[in-house]
């Protein structure tokens, strides 16, 4: 009877601690979620909304239905867990696959468990492969014979070649009746903290090369400033934007920075299957825990992962060919664009049918003395219009006031449009003339040109674009290999070429994009689309809330803007830069310049087009001539011979 009484006040005691501990370290979470089995018995007073979830066959580990209610306990705000005895492997079995399977993101997770630690226990504790990612554990052992309890939490160490190990390590124990009296003792009024001095543990990084944002190159081992996330002969010289902020994020945590390269341009995709590739897919089979590459807030990504607060601004925009100067051929047709000259054209026709029909009408009124008849063709008419266009004398009868009046006014019209062909033709002898420059997003459109680039992963954040402009932009787009995109680059002028530019002006450009090819091609004046760059991350990566902390710092300080210069200056080089800044600055080339020989080509051509016109009609004309005169010839020897 005694022992009972004595249980029954240990079970009390130890429940009031086990509220003093919640009450202590999970007050500041949204909710708190209880997992337990249906033996264990806990009532708790709490200030904050509890999440109570049941495991109803606490020998089944793979148990789908406790999966479930661990994923809906996650979406209602769970960011604590207070796990009971009989749960605690089942929970920590699906804590990585119900956080991913959740909707919500919670940065700060704790976890205070109770626990048997016997010999398997132990073993089968520190073996477990969430170990790494629920570092903030604190673990409860309870004595009933003593009436004590031992706190716990685990020791995270790293390990050669690659991983950690997990230790147990006491932090106190206690006898619960003297506790209850006293108070929390010091060492537990904490919670434990692992994260701030991470003692060299890892944080694996997924990232392809895409300067300035991430670079990562081989040096020898023991050189570097990151090593590889399998073991090899040489050690990671990382740089970036996005990578030294990793990197500052270990500076501040003594952590270990591990790099999986991927291939270039493969951000990846998730497939209907359920695979994935790429950056995406580093995540999704948990060989990293963030990824960089100039990421964006993509919708497709969401699912599975967490973004981070956003790194940079990006444009993503197209590099389209330059405008070529104009052959100097077409120099006498550039006066005028072509509406001006369509309204020439039919002021011409109109003209010519005027002056037609007035000299046809006065030679009927006023007959020529001595002639019985005159022939009033149209080609008189023609010649007489191009006379007044070309400022040169025409006869003015004024016979008629009516024909006078015509006249009068063509001949003011012919000089207006005379004189502005022949100003305008100084301006374009002299000053060179290009090619129909594309510089807005609405001009690319109507251009017709595709643009292209290695992934399709451009075209994620235009997925579900309803604009005219945008769908047609995306509907153009094309997927090639590099090879290929850095042929067409310095050979096609119908196609452009996805990039982006950076929060403080710098532009980050695929691989395909060279030295050479920055001299053939200019950016829009606008950007196609813009997105905030963010970094992607596990669900269950434990500093996430100290990164996002750490960029807004970043950020509001502006040592963005200094980062983002020197990666450029270090990895990609100031030409390239310069070279797409100044893509429409003028230089030399499109100042005034001396007429040369090669401004007359065209007169030339026109003068060579009207000869060889000419040259070929008299040949015609006197082949005609000399058939009607053989064939008239005939016709008189046979009417002799007849006679």
């Amino acid at each position: 009877m005694e022992l009972s009484t004595d249980l029954l006040h240990f079970t009390s005691a130890f429940q009031l601690f086990l509220q003093t501990l919640a009450l202590t370290h999970l007050s500041g979470h949204y909710s708190v979620c209880v997992v337990r089995s249906i033996h264990d018995d806990v009532r708790l007073e709490f200030p904050r909304a509890i999440v109570t979830v049941t495991l109803e066959s606490p020998g089944n580990t793979t148990d789908t239905t406790f999966g479930g209610r661990l994923v809906r306990s996650i979406n209602v705000g769970c960011e604590g867990f207070l796990v009971l005895e009989g749960a605690l492997f089942p929970f920590l079995d699906h804590f990585r696959s119900a956080h991913e399977a959740a909707y919500f993101r919670a940065h700060n997770k704790r976890i205070i468990a109770n626990v048997r630690l016997g010999p398997v226990e132990r073993e089968r504790l520190l073996q477990h492969d969430t170990m790494e990612v629920t570092p903030n554990m604190l673990l409860v052992e309870v004595n009933e014979s003593e009436g004590m309890v031992g706190l716990y939490t685990t020791k995270l160490s790293p390990q050669e070649p690659r991983g950690i190990v997990a230790e147990l390590m006491l932090l106190e124990r206690l006898r619960l009746g003297e506790q209850l009296l006293l108070g929390l003792p010091e060492s537990i009024r904490k919670f434990p903290d692992k994260l701030t001095d991470m003692e060299g543990r890892r944080v694996r990084l997924s990232t392809l090369p895409y300067p300035p944002c991430s670079v990562a190159n081989e040096v020898p081992l023991g050189e570097g400033n990151a090593r590889s996330t399998v073991p090899a002969n040489y050690s990671l010289q990382a740089d970036g934007t996005e990578i030294l902020m990793v990197l500052e994020l270990c500076r501040r945590h003594n952590c270990t920075l591990e790099i999986e390269l991927v291939a270039n341009s493969e951000w990846g995709q998730v497939y209907p299957n359920g695979s994935a590739d790429g950056l995406i897919g580093s995540l999704i089979d948990r060989r990293s825990d963030v990824a960089v590459a100039a990421i964006y807030r993509w919708y497709n990504w969401y699912q599975y992962m967490t973004m981070s607060a956003y790194t940079g601004r990006s444009g993503v925009s197209a590099l389209v060919p330059r405008p070529r100067l104009l052959p100097y051929w077409q120099t006498p047709f550039l006066s005028f664009p072509p509406s001006l000259w369509l309204m020439v054209a039919i002021s011409f026709c109109v003209g010519t049918v005027a002056v037609f029909l007035t000299e046809h009408a006065r030679h009927h009124i006023h007959p020529l003395s001595g002639s019985t008849s005159h022939n009033n063709r149209l080609v008189d008419s023609i010649f007489f219009m191009v006379s007044l266009y070309v400022e040169q004398s025409v006869p003015l009868p004024n016979s008629l006031l009516a024909g006078s009046m015509l006249l009068t006014f063509l001949l003011f019209g012919g000089f207006m449009i005379g004189n502005s062909y022949a100003g305008a033709l100084a301006c374009v002898m002299t000053i060179p003339r290009y090619e129909k420059s594309i510089d807005t997003r609405a001009d690319f459109a109507a251009s017709g040109m595709k643009w292209s680039g290695p992934t399709v992963a451009w075209m994620n954040s235009l997925l579900m674009a309803e604009q005219p402009e945008l769908v047609t932009i995306r509907d153009r787009y094309e997927v090639h290999g590099g090879d290929t995109l850095a042929r067409y680059s310095q050979t096609r002028r119908d196609m452009g070429y996805v990039h982006e530019r950076l929060q403080y002006g710098s532009y980050a450009l695929e691989s395909f994009i060279n030295l050479n090819a920055t001299r053939l091609l200019q950016p829009l004046k606008e950007d196609v689309f813009w997105e905030q760059i963010v970094t992607a991350c596990s669900k269950t990566w434990p500093l996430m809330g100290y990164y996002d902390d750490l960029i807004l710092r970043v950020q509001q300080n502006g040592i963005l803007r200094y980062w983002e210069l020197g990666s450029v200056i270090r990895n990609m080089g100031l030409e390239i830069q310069r070279n797409l800044a100044n893509a429409r600055v003028q230089d030399s080339d499109h100042e005034p310049v001396k007429l040369r020989m090669a401004h007359f080509l065209g007169v030339f051509f026109i003068l060579f087009v009207g000869l060889s016109l000419a040259s070929a009609i008299f040949v015609a004309e006197l082949v005609v001539y000399r058939a009607n005169s053989n064939m008239t010839t005939k016709q008189k020897v046979q009417v002799k011979s007849v006679d």
